[in-house]
């Protein structure tokens, strides 16, 4: 049987993920911080509780995978996390969590796990953002962390030939979890309200398929990619463009925080 690591698993896309890779015939490590979360998770699955902030995290990943038989054939670096608002108001603590979390958690994890990667010609694929390449105002540091994530996988594309080991990136645009409905509380960016908020299915989906037809990178929506990559060729329009954006983006804002149920400033 094959052995699949997933961080964030007990969240709504990793959950997701977690399922459909059961569904292939995976065994999965789910790992995360939510005690809760991870009893939740279907059979086939077993949590990993471990804060990915801490500096050792990787050797109880480590232990876990030896548990399981001492062989991985596939990583997923899905957790993430984001804060919104000014810099200069932000908890520096907090500042270096969101860092540690969302890359320095993948990049540890790579190294940890690339041996047995290589053994058994396997996959990574770390689930970005399109925020990588489309820098918001409100989260500074989550773009930071997530466009340093990229740069990463995209350099360790580069070594596939030598490793065997295959490299997939998927951005998801705006997607229906509660980090998006804490960020449409409390100031997040109305561009994430450009297109409907996806399912966390449609990502799991985006990420399994890369099983069976690997690709560097797959943005989700694709026309979301497109439009992100055209002002990424010249990011300076995007100080011009933002307030057109932004006014095409507060209908679907305003009617997010309705729909679900979900009021300003609400947790």
């Amino acid at each position: 049987m094959k052995v699949a690591v997933v961080t964030g698993g007990a969240g709504a896309i990793g959950t997701a993920i977690c399922t459909q890779l059961v569904a292939r015939g995976y065994y999965v490590l789910a790992v995360d911080v939510d005690i809760a979360g991870l009893e939740r998770l279907p059979a086939g699955v077993t949590g990993v509780l471990t804060d990915l902030s801490a500096p050792d995290f990787y050797q109880h990943v480590l232990t876990a995978v030896d548990d399981a038989g001492g062989s991985c054939d596939l990583l997923v670096n899905n957790a993430g996390i984001v804060t919104v608002g000014s810099i200069e108001l932000a908890d520096p603590a907090v500042i270096r969590r969101e860092q540690l979390i969302n890359l320095h958690a993948p990049i540890l994890l790579t190294h940890a796990l690339l041996p047995l990667l290589r053994q058994s010609r396997g996959q990574i694929i770390s689930v970005a953002s399109l925020a990588s390449m489309l820098p918001l105002a409100e989260s500074p540091v989550y773009c930071a962390s997530k466009a340093g994530l990229r740069a990463f996988m995209l350099s360790m594309s580069l070594w596939e030939k030598e490793t065997g080991v295959r490299i997939s990136l998927v951005h998801p645009g705006a997607v229906d979890t509660p980090m998006l409905r804490h960020e449409a509380t409390h100031g997040g960016s109305a561009l994430n309200f450009l297109s409907e908020p996806l399912k966390p299915e449609t990502i799991a989906n985006a990420v399994v398929a890369n099983l069976d037809r690997p690709r560097l990178e797959k943005c989700v929506p694709r026309h979301d990619g497109w439009l992100v990559k055209i002002v990424g060729i010249t990011p300076g329009v995007l100080q011009h463009i933002r307030p057109l954006l932004e006014r095409a983006a507060q209908s679907g804002l305003q009617k997010y925080p309705r729909r679900n149920g979900i009021t300003l400033g609400s947790p």
